[in-house]
């Protein structure tokens, strides 16, 4: 099966993107709806962006097959002049193993290095141990560990950081 990635710019891409996150948050680690509010408030800001800045707002990609439709996605925004952050990097369970998240990781990356940047960085959640071994193969490190209760469940927020320059 051949997977494709391609910016999320077509009609139907964000709403996709937002009910992967909830489907695939609630199946693997108990999360309620709340979530997708959380994700669909943070596209939305996105998509609003990138049409009134254009490129300065960021870039959302999604990795799509003929067959199975959208399977993945990332994107990064701008956090302020000097900082990118990494967004919305999830696969469908099927697609793990195949490469697929290295590739949307690398052209995420890659997007970050064309850009007048210092660092990035990226939330995520203790336990999700296939995307941080992805993360700090690329060069993230982890920089905080926070205890929280948030989208209705207990969990450990953490923070990695990449200096690009």
């Amino acid at each position: 099966m051949t997977v494709s990635i391609r910016p999320a710019h077509q009609p139907g891409d964000i709403g996709v993107i937002i009910g992967m996150h909830g489907r695939r948050y609630a199946a693997e680690c108990g999360m309620d709806q709340t979530v997708e509010s959380y994700i669909a408030a943070g596209l939305a800001e996105y998509v609003d962006r990138r049409f009134r800045d254009g490129e300065a707002a960021g870039e959302c990609w999604v990795a799509e097959s003929a067959e199975d439709g959208i399977v993945g996605s990332i994107g990064i925004t701008r956090a302020d002049s000097r900082t990118l952050h990494l967004r919305w990097f999830l696969l469908d369970p099927a697609q793990r193993g195949r490469g697929l998240g290295r590739r949307l990781l690398e052209t995420a990356l890659e997007y970050c290095h064309e850009q007048d940047a210092d660092r990035v960085f990226l939330m995520t959640i203790a336990g999700r141990d296939t995307a941080q071994h992805l993360y700090r193969k690329a060069g993230f490190e982890l920089t905080s560990s926070t205890p929280a209760h948030q989208w209705g469940i207990d969990l450990v927020e953490q923070r990695f950081d990449l200096v690009l320059r």
